[in-house]
């Protein structure tokens, strides 16, 4: 694993995207950058090929952006990494490669720094398998909570997902957008149905998220940010189709929505 694929899905990523690929270049011994782009009206393009990426297009989804990606890769495993993701550890790579080598490792995750509390397989920063994300079959029409059929997987093999502590900084584009929580909640019923174990894992995951921003407001915000999310996971034929591109929170028609 002297090299290894990265993999961006973006859209309109211009205000994060160089900064995140300089980290990248700086950080990772990179085989081939592969960014797939939702068809941005802004620079992003461009930005990506200055740092010598290879560029695609998807107008599907969120899972189809990353089943393209993991496609066009060569690596395994490959490095997925958001487009307002920062690395910020020097040795995040080889902490991740010295994770990685452990037996029955699914995923490497990168955490945020100063994120003491891990949960989940996200893929904000993630050296995972490409033959098994592949095996996972996310759905191509997936606009969120795509990694649900990557834990499953790991579940059903018994394998494990291990972390790199403070490893980036993730911007999190998209929490700030109104009424995120119900399209997570949406998202999570398209993927598991009406599963308690995941509203469950959802509450989790919102309590550990509020804990490891150590701040006293947020956990007690905690659940509230859990009730919107249980408003989407009940309502998904409106809360499913808020479009990340407009950021106006308003639910769009289910053709029209456009996502990184």
């Amino acid at each position: 694993m002297s090299t290894v694929d990265v993999l961006v899905p973006t859209y309109n990523s211009a205000a994060t995207l160089r900064e995140s690929l300089d980290s990248v270049r700086r950080f990772v011994p990179v085989h081939c950058l592969i960014v797939v782009d939702r068809s941005s009206t802004d620079e992003t393009g461009s930005i990506a090929r200055s740092f010598g990426a290879r560029l695609l297009w998807d107008d599907v989804g969120l899972g189809s952006a990353r089943n393209a990606a993991l496609r066009a890769a060569d690596t395994d495993p490959v490095l997925f990494v958001d487009s307002d993701v920062r690395i910020v550890d020097p040795e995040f790579w080889p902490k991740g490669r010295a994770e990685w080598s452990q037996a029955r490792t699914a995923a490497v995750v990168g955490q945020a720094v100063g994120h003491s509390f891990r949960y989940g397989l996200p893929l904000g920063l993630t050296l995972v398998g490409r033959e098994f994300c592949l095996r996972a079959r996310m759905p191509d029409r997936a606009q969120g909570r795509e990694t649900y059929y990557l834990q499953g997987l790991v579940r059903r093999e018994g394998l494990r997902v291990r972390y790199v502590q403070d490893a980036m900084i993730h911007h999190g584009t998209y929490r700030h957008m109104p009424h995120w929580p119900e399209f997570q909640g949406a998202s999570i019923r398209a993927a598991a149905g009406l599963s308690p174990r995941e509203v469950a894992y959802a509450a989790m995951v919102i309590l550990l998220m509020h804990m490891n921003s150590k701040r006293a407001g947020n956990v007690l915000y905690s659940p509230v940010l859990f009730g919107k999310l249980v408003r989407g996971f009940l309502h998904p034929d409106r809360w499913g189709r808020l479009t990340r591109s407009r950021r106006t929170g308003r639910p769009a028609t289910a053709d029209s929505a456009r996502l990184p």
